[in-house]
């Protein structure tokens, strides 16, 4: 921003220094014409500047108001943008800057406050307010640019050199969060209709995504994203994946489960990439582990490990451990049921006397399938892998005459 200052100054210094040498080499010419000879041309610094023309400060200003409605207005502005930009500098060059900056501030404030009631309307669906909310806040941010180029000068030197003063941007969006986002009743609304249509979405019905995106960017510019949306975001989350899981857990065996688990966290990760705040993944997505996995591992595992080890589910089992690994405790417990099973299983062939023609074999193949789980589903896990050699060593253990 400070070279951008220097360079409107040299900007403005090399016009005034073009119009000033133009002037002087003029003079000169006629002070030669009259000497009949050249003379060192000598330029003194003015101390003090020319007085400026009775009632000059309140036209230009009336002027510059008038060119900041027709940008409210979305109208035609009367006067070029390099005269309005080179009028706000000569206000500031004599020191009329602190009276310029409250005249803006209060015309955009009145503008502001004028747009509430546009959201007072009851008969406006929720998607409706919604949309109208986003060409309020889109129109808003258009004026705020516009009007920033005008008193760019404005912005450049008097604001830049008062630490307590905010930019003009940073006083466009105080006005739209003082007047129009922070009143009670439009917050709800806007908040409701954002929740309303990520419902809608996660019930699988197609939504406007940008709409979302836009609204969700202009809480966290506002910066009460986390106070007014986030907090009930998660609220709603929570409360929804809390039924989900319970309701899908009773009708749906585990392979079917585990992916509506993987799809859901697929989903959410993907509206965190499309219009969510970067600082609402971690919460998220641990309320999604949380309630869809967390809550049901033990129920998971005793419905359907062994069915899921028996049939040999590679793909399954793989997605078992990926999810379980997300999980606090989910590695541990998911161990403890997998040497379980293998004590179980594996008891059943040298326990059974009936199975000893084919015991060997059996145990053969028992270890092949569970080493080859190991492997490529439990990502070799040193863990698992040792679990498995202690269970062998137990129920092999079992027998106290084992054959040959």
């Amino acid at each position: 921003m400070a070279e951008d200052t220097r360079q409107d100054k040299r900007a403005s210094f090399s016009a005034l220094t073009e119009h000033n040498t133009n002037g002087m080499a003029r003079s000169s010419a006629v002070a030669s014409s009259k000497s009949g000879a050249s003379k060192k041309l000598v330029i003194k610094n003015f101390k003090d500047r020319p007085k400026l023309a009775e009632n000059y400060t309140e036209d230009t200003w009336l002027k510059l108001r008038d060119a900041v409605g027709a940008i409210q207005n979305s109208t035609s502005i009367k006067y070029n943008l390099e005269e309005l930009y080179q009028a706000v500098e000569n206000l500031c060059s004599y020191k009329v800057s602190p009276t310029l900056y409250k005249q803006l501030r209060q015309v955009c404030e009145d503008h502001v406050q004028a747009q509430i009631k546009q959201f007072r309307e009851e008969s406006l669906d929720n998607l409706s307010f919604l949309k109208r909310m986003n060409r309020c806040w889109q129109d808003h941010c258009r004026q705020t640019i516009m009007i920033r180029s005008i008193f760019l000068f404005l912005d450049r030197t008097y604001v830049l050199q008062n630490s307590l003063l905010p930019s003009i941007w940073d006083t466009g969006l105080e006005l739209f969060r003082t007047h129009i986002v922070s009143d009670n009743g439009v917050q709800k609304r806007t908040v409701d209709g954002i929740l309303e249509q990520i419902e809608l979405e996660r019930n699988g019905e197609t939504v406007d995504r940008s709409l979302i995106r836009s609204l969700l960017g202009m809480l966290s510019d506002l910066q009460v994203y986390k106070d007014s949306f986030e907090e009930r975001f998660l609220i709603e989350t929570n409360r929804l994946y809390a039924a989900e899981g319970q309701r899908l857990m009773q009708q749906r065996d585990v392979p079917e489960y585990l992916h509506h688990v993987a799809r859901r966290l697929e989903e959410e990760n993907d509206r965190i990439m499309s219009y969510l705040d970067q600082s609402t993944q971690k919460p998220l997505i641990s309320c999604v582990e949380k309630q869809l996995l967390g809550e049901h591992m033990t129920a998971m595992l005793q419905k359907g490990l062994s069915t899921m080890l028996d049939g040999n589910r590679v793909t399954e089992l793989c997605l078992l451990y990926q999810l379980f690994s997300k999980v606090k405790g989910g590695l541990p417990t998911l161990l403890q049921f997998w040497r379980d099973y293998i004590k179980s299983f594996g008891g059943e062939i040298v326990c059974t006397p009936e199975k000893d023609k084919d015991m060997v074999q059996d145990l053969l193949d028992f270890k092949d399938k569970m080493d080859n789980v190991a492997q490529n589903c439990f990502a070799r896990n040193e863990g698992f892998i040792n679990a498995m050699k202690e269970a062998f060593e137990t129920f092999i253990n079992k027998r106290p005459n084992k054959p040959g």
